[in-house]
């Protein structure tokens, strides 16, 4: 890098700490102004740092091996939370068909298919049960972009 570009990015950098609170609320105005564009936007980031993101995890996961414990077992249990007593031995069958499928159409298909919660097990407004009513698969990008909201 250049003395001069060098120099513009400190510059830059200076400016914005200076101006922290302007920028960030310049930002969100701009982003409730502009969802679609900011969508296109981060999806875009998204897949051009697929790759640099999944090394990152990959190398947080095996640094931090309790921390992940801990979110799987929280997942589990939300899961046997919200699993109701009243399910029959045919539910049961229904809901381990949802995750085969899912699993099959991954090696099908060449991408990931989950089994998701159409009402998340851990929703901010409302939560759902484990039951199949509640189930369908979907690609995993579009789980991964529903981000465990209910999308009415």
């Amino acid at each position: 890098m250049s003395r001069d570009a060098e120099n513009t990015k400190r510059l830059k950098r200076e400016w914005y700490l200076r101006n922290r609170e302007l920028t960030l609320a310049r930002s969100k105005q701009w982003a409730e102004a502009n969802p679609e564009k900011r969508s296109e936007i981060l999806v875009k980031n998204r897949k051009a740092n697929q790759e640099s993101r999944n090394a990152y995890n990959r190398a947080w996961f095996a640094e931090n091996p309790d921390k992940r414990a801990s979110y799987e077992g929280k997942r589990r249990a939300s899961l046997l939370q919200r699993t109701p007593q009243w399910l029959t031995d045919e539910d049961q069958w229904i809901i381990e068909q949802a995750y085969e499928l899912a699993k099959t159409r991954t090696s099908c298909f060449g991408f990931d298919w989950h089994v998701d919660h159409v009402i998340p097990l851990q929703g901010k407004k409302v939560s759902g049960l484990h039951v199949p009513a509640n189930l369908q698969v979907i690609p995993g990008s579009e789980n991964c972009r529903k981000n465990a909201k209910f999308l009415t």
